[in-house]
């Protein structure tokens, strides 16, 4: 009798853990042993998850280094651990991007080439290559920096969802030229602009020839007013710097939509080699300019309210992020509350808005 009933608890059990694991995961896990899968799952959106996920890159990283200027691809092997108990292993190709990092960064941020590593995903399937932004240097500072302008982008995501989505990624580097020394570090990955095009129904606009004036006023607006409340001047709709334009349904009679990118030179992240232009007339990053169209008040304060409404929503998510350290944390917290505290002021209207708009 004893052992009867210990052999239905054992089922019981055994039945209830099987309840929590997805149905498609059972097929490719074994019995007995953990075992890796061969693709992400068909169904799942990377860029939805909230939890870092847990990546390690084995490759020359001392080659990468030394030859990140050459805008070649090198082998690195994939390996992304979904849990406990299940992995995906891929070999891949990276190659060294962005100006100015590439001078400066040790680690430099990355295009990860997944075309050719049959990664039957449906929302990777139009997708050649996924950016990566790095900690740069391995220093802790770095490892901040990374995180507020992931945050950055955060914030742009709860004012429209015209944005690029982003996730965390707790990065471990295995570099085979240096005896396959082990780093660690915080980076991110990019949402890449096919799939935000395709999530929208809309068209990644290549033209050249853009203007502030083409774009639709109020998602330029928002944009411009998003752009003063981190601290970035590090961007242009005509010179196509740091910024996507897509066309949205409907494009031909509502304009343009322009989608912000790169946030490192802001005063939100406020790195140590973040440099104003010098006809700003400007001394420190953190100090607000407004490059956007100039408007009458009340087109200001439409764009204005519209983030106000969710100043709790920015604040609150700032404050929940449990990655970045505490004093970090708070700086940010008060450089976006020092905005907030002026919105829509007569003060920023005149001094700020419409003293310096184009």
């Amino acid at each position: 009798m004893k052992h009867s009933r210990f052999s239905n608890r054992l089922v019981l059990l055994i039945l209830s853990i099987l309840s929590l694991v997805p149905v498609s995961l059972l097929s490719q896990v074994d019995q007995l042993h953990v075992r890796q899968v061969d693709t992400i799952d068909t169904s799942v959106d990377i860029f939805e998850g909230e939890d870092p996920m847990k990546i390690t890159l084995t490759m020359d990283l001392k080659k990468y280094q030394k030859e990140k200027f050459e805008g070649e691809y090198m082998p690195v092997h994939f390996l992304y651990e979904f849990n406990d108990t299940l992995s995906l292993e891929k070999e891949m190709r990276m190659k060294a991007r962005g100006a100015f990092r590439r001078s400066h960064c040790s680690l430099a941020p990355f295009w990860l080439n997944i075309r050719k590593a049959d990664v039957e995903n449906v929302y990777l399937q139009d997708v050649k290559k996924i950016k990566v932004v790095t900690n740069c240097m391995g220093s802790k500072a770095y490892d901040e920096y990374v995180l507020k302008e992931y945050l950055a982008y955060k914030i742009y995501n709860i004012i429209s969802p015209v944005s690029f989505r982003v996730r965390l990624v707790r990065m471990t580097y295995v570099d085979t030229g240096r005896k396959n020394k082990v780093t660690e570090g915080w980076a991110f990955m990019i949402e890449p602009e096919e799939m935000l095009a395709e999530r929208l129904d809309a068209l990644a606009v290549k033209k050249d020839e853009l203007s502030m004036a083409l774009m639709n006023p109020g998602d330029m607006d928002r944009v411009a007013l998003f752009m003063y409340l981190i601290g970035n001047c590090d961007y242009s709709v005509t010179g196509r710097h740091n910024v996507k334009v897509l066309g949205m349904p409907g494009f031909g009679t509502g304009g343009y939509t322009p989608v912000p990118y790169d946030f490192d030179y802001t005063g939100l992240v406020n790195a140590s080699y973040a440099i104003p232009g010098e006809n700003l007339g400007i001394t420190s990053v953190t100090e607000r300019y407004y490059l956007g169209p100039c408007r009458k008040n009340e087109a200001f304060m439409v764009a204005t309210e519209h983030i106000n409404q969710y100043r709790e929503d920015i604040l609150q998510m700032v404050n929940d992020f449990e990655y970045l350290d505490e004093k970090h944390q708070k700086s940010v917290i008060k450089y976006l509350e020092d905005y907030f505290a002026d919105a829509g002021t007569d003060y920023m209207l005149k001094n700020s808005l419409q003293r310096t708009c184009r």
